[in-house]
């Protein structure tokens, strides 16, 4: 599952909403960092339906989704598995956000990446994976050793 797919399900968890309140909710959740659209979103929908994770009811002129039986399943047992890497995500942009203000650097949107010439496009992007890559690194050491203090 995407995680725009696993956002999707999150934002429909409590009740139905048609395709743009879906869409607006999540522009509103990551405003000046990504920004959904609709060419994402709505296959997006359309594979969970697919899957059998939603489903839809036709109000009025719109069609609104909610979640089936099998998407609060899928909900109730993904979230709880994901809770330990959202802390330390969490915990690991902290300690970056620290830096980043201690350094006075601004923050710059995903969709920046995107607004300057191929070159450029792709240092960043390397200069990312490289980033990413020392992370994982330490995510993966801190598994090994928790891993090691529990056999």
């Amino acid at each position: 599952m995407s995680p725009p797919q696993l956002l999707i399900l999150i934002t429909v968890r409590n009740g139905k909403k048609y395709g743009y309140e879906i869409l607006k909710d999540l522009r509103d959740s990551f405003e000046g960092v990504w920004e959904p659209k609709t060419g994402a979103i709505y296959p997006a929908i359309k594979k969970l339906q697919e899957n059998g994770f939603l489903v839809s009811e036709m109000v009025g002129d719109k069609e609104h989704y909610a979640l089936s039986e099998s998407g609060r399943d899928l909900l109730v047992h993904t979230l709880p598995r994901l809770g330990a890497m959202v802390t330390l995500s969490a915990r690991f942009m902290k300690v970056v956000e620290d830096a980043r203000n201690e350094l006075g650097l601004d923050t710059v949107p995903v969709e920046t990446l995107y607004d300057t010439d191929k070159d450029d496009q792709l240092q960043r992007l390397r200069d990312m994976r490289k980033s990413l890559e020392s992370s994982l690194m330490r995510v993966n050491e801190t598994i090994d050793t928790i891993e090691k203090g529990t056999q």
